[in-house]
């Protein structure tokens, strides 16, 4: 399984994705689920979570339209974030039902996380499902999640404006995906991560954080710090005294 995180505010765009496929007591492999382009007028990112062999096809396929002389569709030829995330749902339903829609086989295929900014247009995130079809995040909260969304859900709801500042953010983002692997083992590093500022196509920050990286660790620990201090100072029950 997995955790990926989109999030789009008024000052830009933060994506983080864990890289763990599998998890046993003797088995853990890692796969990059993130793909990020950045060419010309536009900056797009890609996260995924579901079949594996499925997502791997679909990144494929993105690849080889991106090579391509004279491509149908492809990230450079669509027009808008919108198209682009017609575009990855119609890759996903042709390669998790090759032979036709089965919504059975749907229902096992991937989901995914697209967003970015074309120049002169505002910058979007959409959640792509099995079926293809997506939809976008409300206003009252600029963010996607897919995976295991249980643990790393609540600091996001809670601290999530879209006027919050794009450091603010990306602490939060982080803080998401620690406390999703702190409490899931199918959730694991290292963590694809990266920053985008409104209106600039390059991103401002991109890392491949490991747990003992000095920032991550930096933030998460004192994130960790902060709530044990804060639970010691909660009222007393009146049976303590």
């Amino acid at each position: 399984m997995t955790y990926c995180i989109g999030i789009n505010v008024n000052d830009g765009m933060v994506f983080a994705s864990d890289s763990r496929t599998n998890a046993g007591l003797d088995d853990v492999n890692t796969y990059s689920k993130m793909f990020n382009y950045a060419v010309g007028d536009r900056n797009l990112v890609i996260v995924t979570s579901g079949n594996l062999a499925t997502s791997q096809a679909v990144f494929s396929s993105i690849k080889k339209d991106l090579e391509a002389s004279n491509p149908i569709t492809s990230l450079n030829t669509c027009t808008t974030i919108e198209e682009v995330a017609s575009y990855v749902g119609s890759l996903t339903v042709k390669h998790s039902s090759p032979q036709g829609i089965n919504e059975e086989v749907l229902q096992l295929g991937s989901s995914y996380i697209v967003g970015g900014q074309i120049r002169n247009q505002k910058s979007e995130i959409y959640l792509v499902y099995p079926q293809g079809n997506y939809i976008r995040p409300s206003e009252a909260r600029p963010y996607l999640i897919i995976g295991e969304i249980n643990y790393g859900k609540p600091i996001l709801d809670r601290v999530l404006k879209p006027e919050i500042s794009l450091g603010d953010a990306a602490r939060c983002a982080l803080i998401s995906m620690d406390s999703t692997i702190k409490s899931d083992l199918r959730v694991g590093p290292p963590i694809d991560f990266v920053v985008y500022k409104k209106g600039l196509i390059e991103p401002i920050y991109i890392n491949k954080f490991e747990i003992n990286d000095p920032e991550y660790s930096s933030i998460t620990s004192s994130w960790s710090q902060s709530i044990i201090r804060a639970f010691e100072t909660f009222p007393r029950f009146n049976w303590e005294k």
